[in-house]
């Protein structure tokens, strides 16, 4: 079987979108499909066994008129080509299967407003996007996805995104949309892998034993809640009955500078190590007590995924798209509100003890196991299967 890939720019360090096709491409070419990525940008470097790359070079592309004719692009070449399946998680309209990572664009903006804890600086935003014309094309264009007539599956990856997505688009055909959810590799991560790096990486970063270790990672450290992160850390160093010891450690493609000042702002300089773009995600995984992701919006979050895979408690939001896996409280806390920086230090506090972490590593849930890279596939291949059927059989 043939498959396109159609994204906006292939660069696997860049983000969950990026790793995720790194990820579906990887697992199809390995099962004997032919796989091409059709991108506008890609790495200097490519190197994946069995997938082919298509550049579809446009110019203009941060405007938006390179959102038209990225678009444009891919579908003249796809319809010169022969692909059995086209799975779309670009800006490619009419696609067998559209699959939009970031959810719904107008639910996503909300949320995204939301994260600026200065109301000036939330105004400011709001009139900027209001202005741009870039964001008006985004919203035409993925409503012509959501409805195009040849588009066969919508592919939510979470059930959040699907709810918001019937809820934008109540005429689509809920049968059409399916919950497929993003995968982990759980033979990496895994319990496991604590005992066997845990010691080691714990050395490398300079952690004392005792330290109650707080893991962060996402790249946009706003819209992930890394502010109200830094100052629940203030509350839990300040509290008359003394957290313990603890380090947070905030892997991430950001810039650190303007976290370092709040960090000094807030009293917490010490406490905090930015680690930048990691490459191993499992090493700190193992080396960490908590995973902490208090995010104003993510469509499902590999990250979160890949912590309690691992077998840490997670801390984040109701509007985070793989909170549905934790079963509060044996392995995470789900805040229901915004900026809720007490909750937030009282959930970290009470995975403070190591008695109470100890019960997380071994309440691995089924939720999670699904979500097996292997399990991905195979329903991802099911659906294209059936896709290719109804073409064949109208």
């Amino acid at each position: 079987m043939k498959v396109a890939l159609v994204i906006d720019r292939f660069l696997p360090e860049k983000g969950g979108t990026e790793r995720y096709v790194q990820i579906l491409a990887g697992g199809l070419a390995r099962r004997g499909y032919s796989v091409t990525i059709l991108a506008g940008k890609f790495p200097k470097v490519l190197a994946m066994d069995g997938v082919a790359f298509q550049a579809v070079y446009v110019p203009f592309r941060s405007s938006f008129l390179g959102l038209l004719l990225f678009a444009h692009a891919c579908k003249k070449y796809l319809n010169r080509a022969t692909f059995d399946i086209v799975h779309d998680v670009g800006y490619c309209v009419g696609a067998d299967i559209f699959n939009p990572h970031g959810g719904v664009e107008q639910v996503w903006l909300k949320r995204y407003f939301k994260s600026y804890s200065n109301f000036l600086h939330r105004l400011l935003k709001g009139v900027q996007r209001f202005l741009s014309p870039k964001q008006w094309m985004m919203f035409r264009l993925q409503k012509r996805q959501f409805t195009a007539p040849n588009t066969r599956r919508i592919l939510a990856i979470s059930p959040m995104i699907k709810a918001h997505i019937l809820e934008r688009y109540p005429d689509l055909d809920g049968r059409r949309v399916n919950v497929v959810l993003n995968p982990a590799d759980l033979a990496v991560f895994n319990p496991k892998s604590r005992s066997e790096y845990r010691k080691a990486t714990r050395k490398t970063l300079g952690l004392k034993r005792n330290e109650v270790v707080i893991l962060f990672a996402g790249n946009n450290f706003r819209l992930k809640g890394l502010e109200p992160l830094i100052k629940s850390l203030k509350l839990l160093k300040n509290e008359i009955s003394p957290f313990p010891s603890f380090r947070l450690l905030v892997a991430g493609n950001d810039s650190p500078d303007r976290w370092r000042r709040q960090c000094r702002r807030e009293g917490v300089e010490p406490e905090v190590m930015f680690l930048g773009h990691v490459q191993t995600m499992r090493d700190l995984y193992a080396a960490s007590d908590i995973f902490a992701f208090p995010t104003f919006f993510d469509s499902f979050s590999l990250v979160v995924l890949e912590a309690l895979a691992s077998g840490l408690p997670v801390v984040t939001t109701k509007w985070c798209g793989a909170a549905f896996l934790i079963e509060s409280p044996k392995t995470g806390i789900i805040l229901e509100k915004d900026y809720d920086i007490q909750a937030l230090a009282e959930a970290i506090r009470f995975y403070s003890r190591e008695e109470t972490r100890a019960e997380t590593l071994t309440s691995l849930s089924s939720s999670v196991i699904s979500c097996d890279t292997k399990q991905h596939l195979d329903q991802i291949c099911e659906i294209y299967h059936q896709i290719l059927e109804e073409k064949i059989h109208g």
